[in-house]
């Protein structure tokens, strides 16, 4: 009922832009994956760090282990087990051209867990993506298919529950299958920005304004905003709230200009292949500054976004016929609940004149940058939008740096794919530590990277701009058993853990009991063992062994008794 109400007010804005997609998804096909009613953590759309959310995190009582059960008819087609993303996650086809995705889980229904036991065993991997066949593992609706849990990227206990188009694999917003949600609270709007739409958005400030609710609608302090550009384009800053007081995200902004639809985005049907893109969605520099979020209602030159429904035009407002432009911007809601913003525009002046660069580097090309000490490239997906690139030596600022400095731009400018950087050492590298040179990347999300050697130069890889430097490393990581001592009887134990650390990376761990591979799980940098059938009564000696990325070996060797 809540969606036929909101499709009915959105009717005439949707007769009048046919453009806009109407969603005709099944209703009441799927179930509440628990047996407690929906209360959203999250939901579809979300801005999160580097990708939209993929689903509805459903809250699960702040406990684990609550049963999970399947959606509707289909069969188990998919496991994964990682550390990190979804943790244990489980996949269902469905017989109507869609499939349901549980995430984060302990674990799964028996015998689906004894079949991926049995293949993390056959292939001495914890870690797991596993195809299953659509006979295997059938399952009617309602079946009981997995405890809740906590396990990967999760920060606390809940269900990450998604619905996905099988062909294409795209995460759909399952906000608009009618699930039992209340929602009559429309989206909150607190701020707008204005860009000249003929620069580059990362070689300028926009003009940020509040904006406050006057007879229910959002207008901003001067109803007539004016801007030294040709062309201008918005952003926006908003939140959905639903009937929880949560934060979630919006689902739709509609811009009109003199009524007329201009553009319009939807917060559905975003594949994992695209979802990066959120970073030329959003003021990327804005936000990597310690700003809000503001979403764009234009597509920058390298934005591979399928979200953007161009109606009368590409999210540009042509100024240049000194008239005030009226533009409404309609920000809704999943359910159709609408909040309106009004305010004018008007070119107030001439365009500032652009600002000489020595190196401009551009969206949808191929960029190099080299010297007698660094080289990169970037492929043409990499930029978004032009930059000016900027670039400087700094000298070394410790004694194990093997390398100076190297700024190669700044960290507030977002790069979509991963670009190789190559450093020359300017220090002597001692004979038989080649292999041990890290590249590291300093600052705000420092991160490193291992090396290959290459005619004096050392390679590494990164996703991110900022200061680059080259070190050798020759610390091991660090093993610590948890709670446990050497010669300890673990009769009554069920489980045995280890914590390991190191300061450049972990780049894999290995434990083995009595001579034979041993499944440890992973949780951040906690290793863990369930006491099971592979350690039986009797006195054992396991050795675990972690490697960092410059292959430095770190290992414990512990004698217990069962």
């Amino acid at each position: 009922m809540k969606r036929v109400i909101g499709l009915f007010c959105l009717l005439p804005q949707l007769l009048q832009a046919q453009s806009i997609p109407v969603k005709d998804y099944p209703q009441g096909y799927f179930r509440n994956p628990l047996n407690v009613p929906i209360e959203l953590a999250g939901n579809f759309g979300e801005l999160r760090p580097n990708h939209f959310h993929s689903g509805l995190d459903i809250k699960t009582q702040q406990r684990e282990n609550l049963p999970v059960h399947a959606a509707a008819d289909g069969y188990v087609s998919r496991i994964g087990v990682s550390h990190t993303g979804f943790g244990n996650v489980l996949y269902i086809t469905h017989p109507n051209g869609y499939t349901t995705v549980y995430a984060h889980l302990n674990s799964f229904f028996p015998a689906l867990q004894q079949y991926v036991k049995k293949q993390q065993y056959q292939a001495e991997s914890w870690a797991t993506d596993i195809k299953i066949p659509p006979g295997a593992f059938p399952v009617r609706k309602g079946d009981f298919v997995a405890y809740s849990g906590n396990t990967g990227g999760s920060a606390g206990p809940h269900l990450h529950f998604e619905i996905r188009n099988t062909e294409t694999e795209k995460p759909l917003n399952g906000l608009l299958f009618g699930f039992n949600i209340a929602d009559t609270h429309a989206p909150d709007v607190y701020r707008i920005a204005l860009y000249d739409r003929d620069r580059s958005i990362y070689e300028q400030q926009p003009i940020i304004l509040p904006v406050k609710k006057v007879n229910g609608e959002y207008v901003t302090t001067n109803p007539v905003i004016k801007i030294n550009a040709a062309k201008v384009g918005f952003g926006i800053n908003a939140i959905d709230r639903m009937n929880s007081g949560n934060i979630y995200g919006i689902y739709e902004v509609t811009m009109l200009d003199n009524g007329k639809p201009n553009i319009d985005f939807q917060l559905d049907n975003i594949g994992y292949d695209e979802t990066r893109y959120l970073n030329a969605h959003i003021d990327y520099k804005i936000k990597k500054g310690g700003g809000p979020y503001y979403q764009l209602l234009f597509s920058l030159p390298g934005n591979q976004l399928s979200i953007y429904n161009d109606l009368n035009g590409d999210g540009s407002v042509d100024l240049t016929d000194g008239q005030v432009h009226h533009i409404t911007l309609q920000v809704k809601d999943a359910y159709g609940n609408t909040s309106v913003v009004k305010f004018g525009v008007q070119q107030g002046g001439p365009e500032a004149p652009a600002t000489p660069c020595a190196n401009t580097m551009y969206a949808d090309s191929r960029n190099i940058f080299e010297n007698n000490q660094v080289e990169f490239y970037l492929d043409e997906a990499a930029l978004y939008d032009e930059i000016c690139f900027r670039y400087k030596e700094l000298p070394a600022e410790s004694a194990k740096y093997v390398s100076n400095v190297y700024q190669l731009h700044n960290a507030l400018i977002p790069v979509h794919s991963f670009f190789n950087v190559l450093l020359k050492p300017t220090r002597n590298i001692p004979e038989g530590l080649q292999s041990k040179v890290v590249m590291v990347r300093e600052g705000q999300g420092s991160n490193a990277s291992g090396t290959t050697l290459e005619n004096g130069w050392y390679r590494g890889s990164f996703r991110d701009f900022g200061n680059f430097h080259l070190e050798i490393d020759t610390v091991a990581p660090k093993v610590t058993p948890l709670a446990v001592k050497p010669g300890a009887n673990l009769a009554k134990a069920s489980k045995l853990s280890f914590a390991m650390s190191d300061a450049s990376g972990i780049k894999e761990y290995r434990a083995e009991l009595d001579g034979k591979w041993l499944m440890f799980s992973r949780k951040g940098n906690v290793l863990t063992y369930t006491f099971d059938e592979h350690c039986g009564p009797g006195s054992h000696v396991l050795v675990m062994k972690v490697t960092d990325i410059a292959g430095n070996v770190g290992s414990y060797r512990l004698t217990f008794k069962r």
